[in-house]
């Protein structure tokens, strides 16, 4: 798993070794199916069925809370498994998934997971580290979202951004994810105005530079000193 040691957002990859082949190996059919960015792929109140693979492109998980607020808990880039843990038959997702770019899902029905499961029990044991780990820090996330300024949770979305999704250009660190100050305040549990202030704050300090909805990261020393300033109300 990756995540920046400030704490706060989290971006998820499975664990070592554990493939989209592990499930056909194991016999079960899985079934793929195309998003484009923004599409749902889930959402609260849909049937929890199934299990996901994502095969490429880039998947956000999140949550509404308080006054219709969004909290990512988990972004996914090639690879990543999703999906509630329980095999329990006649529950409901009480989660978001959406497409951020172009993107490729394999879905797997649950009920022929829980059949596998009873005879592999090394198959078991990888699927439920996978997504016990990823939901363990999806708590984390939250938390911490609620308890820290919104400059601090910005600094750390931003470097787990860079960590994830960025590429090195010139002395700098692009994010190629692109993405409003809308989207970024989702990610961050907060509003665009608040967004759009502490991101004038720091491109005036010249930590950051934006282009064509494209963040550059200048200086990652003092992003990281501003992710782990104090806490304090929103």
């Amino acid at each position: 798993m990756l995540r920046h040691d400030t704490g706060g957002f989290a971006a998820s990859s499975p664990p070592e070794g554990f493939d989209l082949k592990d499930f056909e190996e194991a016999g079960l059919r899985v079934v793929e199916r195309r998003f484009e960015p923004k599409d749902l792929i889930f959402a609260p109140g849909d049937p929890d069925d199934q299990l996901y693979f994502l095969l490429s492109g880039v998947v956000r998980l999140y949550k509404i809370y308080g006054d219709y607020k969004e909290a990512t808990t988990a972004l996914l880039k090639d690879r990543g498994i999703f999906g509630k843990l329980s095999l329990v038959e006649g529950r409901w997702q009480d989660v978001f998934a959406e497409a951020v770019t172009e993107a490729r899902v394999a879905a797997i029905q649950k009920a022929a997971i829980e059949q596998v499961i009873k005879t592999k029990p090394d198959f078991a044991l990888k699927l439920f580290s996978s997504l016990s780990e990823r939901l363990r820090q999806s708590d984390e996330v939250i938390e911490s979202l609620l308890h820290r300024e919104v400059s601090t949770r910005l600094a750390t979305l931003l470097l787990n951004l860079g960590e994830r999704f960025g590429r090195e250009e010139g002395g700098r660190l692009v994010i190629e994810v692109r993405m409003t100050h809308q989207d970024l305040a989702n990610m961050i549990a907060s509003t665009r105005e608040a967004v759009s202030k502490v991101m004038s704050e720091f491109q005036r300090e010249g930590l950051i530079e934006t282009r064509n909805r494209r963040i550059a990261l200048l200086n990652r020393e003092a992003l990281a000193e501003r992710a782990a300033g104090p806490t304090g109300l929103v």
